[in-house]
């Protein structure tokens, strides 16, 4: 998980306006498998990336820097085995995200001419 925090947080710090942010390419599958990656380049395995649609990890137990492990089960490509995207169904979130005076990314897409660390 460090190795994926580390990688959000520094995507998201290099990003010139924080209102054009593509939330899965920073936050979501992506800066998991940039995290495995750099976990693996840690304790000096470099992982191929699988190109475009495929995940780099692949179902096996993957050993890192001072004996920490991964376990990886399944399919990158088949990631709904185990984890059920959209759970809540759109419009049930859209109403809760109003009544916690939230908006859902893809709706507050607006350049804000403002760096990640301006806004913070």
């Amino acid at each position: 998980m460090y190795y994926t925090i580390h990688q959000v947080l520094s995507q998201l710090l290099d990003i010139p306006d924080t209102g054009e942010v593509s939330a899965p390419h920073i936050t979501g599958p992506h800066a998991l498998n940039r995290g495995f990656q750099y976990f693996m380049k840690d304790a000096g395995v470099k992982v191929e990336d699988g190109g475009v649609g495929k995940k780099p990890a692949k179902a096996g137990l993957w050993i890192g820097t001072y004996n920490r492990s991964i376990t990886v089960k399944g399919v990158g490509e088949y990631e709904n085995e185990y984890v059920y995207r959209e759970h809540i169904r759109r419009k049930q979130k859209l109403k809760e995200y109003e009544a916690m005076g939230m908006k859902h990314f893809k709706m507050d897409t607006h350049a804000t001419q403002k760096t990640c660390m301006r806004a913070l």
